[in-house]
C-alpha cells in the first residue's frame, strides 16, 4: 500500500531519522539503482526486477556495514536474472560494502564472487577465488557442482589409477582421429557458440565441448577423444578429496 519512496524510507522513519536526511538518502539510493522515476509508484506497478531493486534500496539507505543477499534472484526469469546480476555487480563496485551472497546457482556464484565458500551438508568444502575453485576443485563435490557443464569424473578411466577418480573438464577434451579413448556419442546439444557432446567411454558418461564451426560426430557415431594431460585432476575414490 506504500509507494516505493515510502517503502525505502520506512526503516529510517522507524529509526526517527530527520525527514530531510531521509529524503537525501532515498534520493541517493534511487539514483544508484536507477529508480528515481519510479519513486511514486506502488509495488504492483513494478516488474520483478524493479521490486528487487527497491528491496536493495531499503537496505542501502540504512548504510549497513554488510549486505546479506539470500537468493535474491531465484524468483526472476532467466533474462531478468542476468540483468539484475549486472546491477548487483555495479552496486557492489560503487558502494564497496562487504556483501554475503547466498545462492544455489553456480553461475551467480562464479560471476559475482571475489571469494567463494562452497558448502555441502553444512560443511565447507572449499574457500577461495572463483578461479581457484574452478581450476583446482578440492573435492569431487566441488568439481561436479562448479562448472556448466560440470567436470567429468571417471572411476575407470583408460590409463587411470586404482583407488583414484580422474577428473577432466569438457573443454579440456579434444576430438582425435586416432589414439586416446573410444567415445560413443549419445546426444548433441547445440548452444550457439559451442556444441556439447554427451556419450560414454567404457560405460561411463562423458561430456565433450566442441567450439562452433568445428566438425563433430552425430548421435550414434563413435569417435576418438583425448584428454589433455596437463588438465587432469585426481581425487581419492573413498574420501572424494583432491590429491
Amino acid at each position: 500500500h506504500m509507494t516505493n519512496y515510502e517503502n525505502m524510507a520506512y526503516g529510517l522513519k522507524l529509526a526517527k531519522v530527520p525527514e530531510d536526511e531521509i529524503k537525501q538518502r532515498v534520493d541517493k539510493a534511487a539514483k544508484i539503482l536507477e529508480l528515481g522515476h519510479l519513486l511514486d509508484r506502488k509495488p504492483r506497478q513494478l516488474s520483478g526486477g524493479q521490486r528487487q531493486r527497491v528491496a536493495m534500496g531499503r537496505a542501502i539507505v540504512r548504510q549497513p556495514q554488510v549486505f546479506l543477499f539470500d537468493e535474491p534472484l531465484s524468483n526472476l526469469d532467466a533474462k531478468l536474472r542476468g540483468q539484475t546480476r549486472i546491477e548487483i555487480q555495479k552496486l557492489h563496485a560503487e558502494l564497496g560494502i562487504t556483501s554475503l551472497f547466498v545462492t544455489h546457482d553456480q553461475v551467480e556464484a562464479m560471476t559475482l564472487a571475489q571469494r567463494m565458500v562452497v558448502m555441502n551438508g553444512g560443511n565447507v568444502e572449499q574457500f577461495g577465488t572463483p578461479e581457484e575453485v574452478y581450476h583446482t576443485p578440492a573435492s569431487t563435490f566441488v568439481a561436479s557442482f562448479i562448472g556448466s557443464p560440470p567436470m567429468n569424473l571417471l572411476n575407470n578411466a583408460p590409463g587411470g589409477k586404482t583407488g583414484l577418480i580422474m577428473g577432466i573438464r569438457p573443454e579440456h577434451i579434444d576430438l582425435a582421429s586416432e589414439g586416446g579413448w573410444e567415445f560413443k556419442v549419445d546426444t548433441v546439444e547445440l548452444l550457439g557458440a559451442e556444441r556439447l557432446l554427451y556419450g560414454t567411454v567404457g560405460g561411463e558418461m562423458v561430456t565433450v565441448r566442441v567450439e562452433e564451426g568445428k566438425p563433430y560426430p552425430k548421435p550414434g557415431e563413435t569417435t576418438r577423444i583425448t584428454a589433455r594431460d596437463d588438465r587432469l585432476h585426481w581425487f581419492n575414490a573413498e574420501t572424494g578429496k583432491r590429491i
